[in-house]
């Protein structure tokens, strides 16, 4: 048992499998499967992932991680009532904190979630502020303490913008969170869904087909896509994001993630010169894997796949190390 996991009770462990099932339940009770920047699969899978990074920075932090456990479950527990975001004027309607607000997209089925989120009025409000609110009800619900309620509550308020009185384990959720949708191979893996769920919708407005495009132009567009688009993305997470988070392990692992894509970006690059055999043995044969398997993906469920390929002997070593180490940043290892 590790460190973090021992600051949690019997109890603590066995509600927090309910509120995981719960929470994935959650985000399966709408059928849209694209909103933002985001898709159905990804959410809770990001979740997952940001709790992982948390407890890891957390702990070299020395925050609370109990409460980081429960608020970075439930921190985006209603993230998938945000449809599209309000415009006005040509300019993004704020809320009196600043924050961007989102058109209310309804659920087609209920749960307990919908239905609490319903009964406290939250219609109007953002996700940080609902999502609290949602928490603080649920682990009422579940016997726990007022104070452990508010401060799970106050944690996951302060997700998206941490207050002067946010704690170790609070900044460490937002750098986490901030971490996971930005920096590293999990973003990666979402900016190859955001750039080809972008390609299909302009390849449809011309009614063309992108399957038939990327089997003829695969090298083509990976040549363009690996050695300018990804390199310049990736560097300016560096000048960005890094310096907005709050914590010393987060920026170290923001930056050693930079580092890390950086030099395997390159590494895929190269293999292009090779690209029949990279293709289905290297570093490039993530790539595709990912590009190709975009309906409604998960790359929790994609990693599990691809075991069998990364103990192939074929793979290569350089693939086999980008595997390891997607599996270790998903784990929140650092």
């Amino acid at each position: 048992m590790s460190l973090a996991e021992s600051v949690l009770s019997e109890r603590d462990r066995a509600v927090l499998t309910e509120l995981e099932a719960l929470t994935r339940e959650t985000y399966q009770l709408w059928n849209e499967v694209w909103v933002g920047f985001s898709w159905r699969n990804y959410t809770y899978d990001h979740v997952m992932r940001v709790r992982n990074l948390a407890r890891t920075i957390a702990t070299r932090e020395s925050g609370d991680v109990r409460v980081l456990e429960f608020a970075a479950t439930l921190h985006d527990i209603t993230k998938s009532y945000d449809g599209e975001i309000l415009m006005r004027d040509g300019q993004r309607v704020l809320d009196p904190d600043g924050f961007w607000i989102n058109a209310k997209l309804p659920p087609v089925r209920q749960n307990r979630v919908t239905e609490l989120y319903d009964r406290l009025g939250l219609e109007g409000t953002v996700h940080h502020h609902s999502g609290g609110e949602i928490a603080s009800a649920l682990l009422t619900d579940y016997g726990f303490d007022a104070d452990f309620c508010t401060s799970v509550r106050e944690m996951i308020s302060a997700h998206l913008k941490p207050l002067a009185s946010s704690s170790r384990a609070g900044l460490s959720l937002y750098d986490a969170d901030t971490i996971d949708a930005n920096i590293g191979l999990p973003a990666f893996y979402r900016n190859i869904q955001i750039s080809m769920h972008r390609m299909e919708g302009d390849y449809a407005k011309r009614g063309e087909d992108l399957v038939a495009y990327l089997d003829q132009n695969l090298h083509e567009y990976l040549a363009n896509y690996l050695s300018d688009r990804i390199p310049t993305w990736n560097e300016g997470k560096r000048r960005d994001f890094v310096p907005k988070l709050w914590t010393e392990t987060g920026r170290e692992v923001a930056n050693a993630r930079v580092d890390y894509l950086a030099g395997e970006v390159e590494g895929m690059v190269a293999e292009l010169a090779d690209f029949a055999y990279n293709v289905e043995h290297g570093r490039l044969a993530l790539v595709r894997r990912f590009i190709v398997n975009r309906n409604n993906p998960s790359l929790t469920a994609e990693l599990a796949v691809l075991d069998a390929w990364a103990s192939n002997p074929d793979t290569t070593p350089a693939a086999r190390d980008l595997f390891a180490r997607y599996k270790a940043e998903v784990a929140g290892e650092v």
